[in-house]
């Protein structure tokens, strides 16, 4: 690609000086082997990686994706932020963990390489994409290296990560770290309310409830479901206030039914933790009249509740060793079962 002046235009609220840095590395031709796409979830970080792609791969090359070619034709067989295109595209391979599984097998990893190692199928691009990559097992992280070190021509691989600590340091040294940031929440509130079409009020409520990510942001707006378990577990914490012992511990019941088991009840559990955290800074702001601050509406229209600073903190305390609980492989229903108890 030769045009310096050309724009693309990136699927991404905020982060330019990540599109930016890619566009530049496109039309100058000076791509890198591996990259890592850090930082929390929800920035929109899968949806670059599926775009970059498209550009590397389009048959045309004349600027960003021609949405015509059979390249780009494959891309939009399947549609999502969440890149499940279920590998069908010829030069494109995505790796992601399995179902209830806590890492990226080495088996699975073995698979990647090998889609790595072979010649393209249209001789062009080949391009992986690896989310959550820093799940990968110890024994994927070196199996991987071993081809990091010895990247095969033409060949892109994309690393998603939330953590780019807990990869080993020796794939992050041949690796092109692109460190993704939260987003303001004028910022999201204007895509919401001017590109997406979303009420003002609802713009204005769902920039707040995402902290920062312009994915999650997108999700309150169009998952009535995912939205309607996030304001129960908020609502969840609200009557943990008002409730005695059993009355908490029988939420907890209901939240963990026997359908929920393994990694999905571990996911349960951080997310409802998270939500938690966000509900006990929210009372903390109040306490120092930052309103405008404040991520829930349910919190505001609550307002300030007969509780000291200290007791905010403690509770906050709790969640906070909960997440290290989880972490630690303790029974995610016990974690909260712990916090019910003594906050």
């Amino acid at each position: 690609m030769k045009n310096e002046n050309f724009k693309f235009d990136w699927p991404l609220v905020g982060n330019t000086h990540i599109t930016e840095f890619l566009g530049k590395s496109i039309v100058g031709e000076r791509l890198s082997s591996v990259y890592i796409f850090n930082g929390p979830d929800n920035l929109g970080k899968t949806t670059l990686a599926n775009y970059f792609a498209q550009i590397l791969l389009c048959s045309n090359r004349s600027g960003g994706p021609c949405g015509q070619c059979p390249s780009c034709r494959s891309f939009l067989l399947k549609s999502g932020d969440n890149l499940d295109l279920g590998n069908a595209h010829a030069d494109f391979f995505l790796l992601k963990k399995e179902k209830d599984r806590k890492n990226i097998s080495v088996e699975q990893t073995r698979d990647f390489i090998r889609f790595l190692n072979m010649s393209s199928f249209v001789g062009g691009c080949k391009v992986g994409v690896i989310k959550h990559a820093d799940s990968l097992s110890t024994e994927a992280a070196n199996a991987l290296l071993k081809t990091l070190e010895e990247p095969q021509a033409n060949t892109v691989v994309i690393l998603i990560t939330k953590d780019a600590d807990r990869l080993p340091q020796t794939i992050v040294s041949r690796s092109q770290v692109l460190n993704f940031r939260l987003v303001d929440t004028d910022t999201i509130y204007s895509y919401l309310a001017d590109k997406i079409g979303v009420g003002r009020g609802d713009a204005k409520n769902f920039s707040r409830l995402s902290l920062g990510r312009p994915a999650l942001a997108l999700k309150f707006w169009e998952d009535q479901e995912f939205r309607n378990k996030y304001e129960n577990r908020v609502e969840m914490f609200l009557t943990f206030l008002r409730q005695d012992v059993n009355g908490r511990l029988s939420a907890l019941d209901i939240l963990f039914d026997k359908k929920i088991q393994g990694q999905e009840a571990v996911t349960l559990a951080k997310r409802t933790l998270e939500v938690w955290q966000g509900v006990v800074r929210d009372f903390i702001l109040l306490m120092f009249n930052h309103n405008n601050l404040v991520q829930h509406y349910q919190v505001e229209n609550i307002g300030r509740l007969n509780l000291s600073l200290a007791d905010w903190l403690h509770f906050l305390r709790l969640c906070q060793q909960g997440e290290k609980y989880l972490n630690a492989n303790v029974s995610p229903k016990s974690v909260l079962e712990n916090i019910a108890i003594n906050i």
